[in-house]
Parts: structure tokens; sequence; C-alpha cells
């Protein structure tokens, strides 16, 4: 029973990988990029869910980011910017990036700019 309980466990995670997958291979299909700002986090033991928001035009919007391992959580970055990277026609269907951390609005112009040639990966 318990090996039934386990494999189940590891299927259902390998499904919702796969779906998380798709979900960002959608995105960065079809690609528009804003400044997302962390706004709260909830976390325990193993994972950490990043709560945030960005701007398209005047309408806000907000996301999520899970992030997992041994003690995944720094609240200090609550308030820092990061690249969101959304679906040009659904920005609900959105990722913030942490690769590209925003300091300033000409860091954002940057990378536009590199975006246009060599955008970013997931």
């Amino acid at each position: 029973m318990k090996q039934l309980i386990f494999i189940s466990i590891i299927l259902l995670a390998l499904s919702s990988c796969q779906k998380e997958k798709k979900l960002l291979e959608e995105i960065y299909d079809d690609p528009a990029y804003a400044i997302g700002t962390i706004n709260s986090s909830i976390s325990c033991t193993f994972a950490v869910q990043y709560n945030y928001s960005f701007y398209v035009g005047s309408t806000k919007y907000k996301g999520n980011k899970k992030k997992g391992g041994l003690n995944p959580s720094n609240s200090s970055i609550i308030g820092c910017q990061y690249l969101v990277v959304y679906k040009i026609s659904e920005p609900e269907k959105n990722d913030l990036n942490y690769k590209y951390p925003i300091y300033t609005e000409q860091d954002f112009l940057d990378l536009l700019e590199e975006f246009k040639t060599n955008p970013p990966k997931p």
C-alpha cells in the first residue's frame, strides 16, 4: 500500500512539472516583458512561493513563483524587481525570471534591446 501511495505521488509531481513546462514554453514562445515587484512570500520547510505584481499599461496583474530546495526562503528579496515574461495575448500567463534583476528603468530598457536578438530562456 505504501508503494502505491509513493508511486502516485511521484506520478502527480511529474504531471505537474509537465504542465508547468508546457506553460513556460507557451509564455516564452509569444513573449512580452514587464517589471515585476516581489510583494510577499509564503514558505514552508522545502519550498517558498513568492507573490509578485506587474503592470501592462494601466492594468495590474499578479503572479506567483515557487522555488524549492533546503531553506529556499529569502525575505530580503521582498520589494526587489525582476523581469516578468508574459504571453503577449494573455498577461495572466506569466513568469518571474530571477535571472534578470532590475535595478533601474535603464536596466529594463537595455534588456528589451538585448532580447530583440537574444530572447530570454525560462
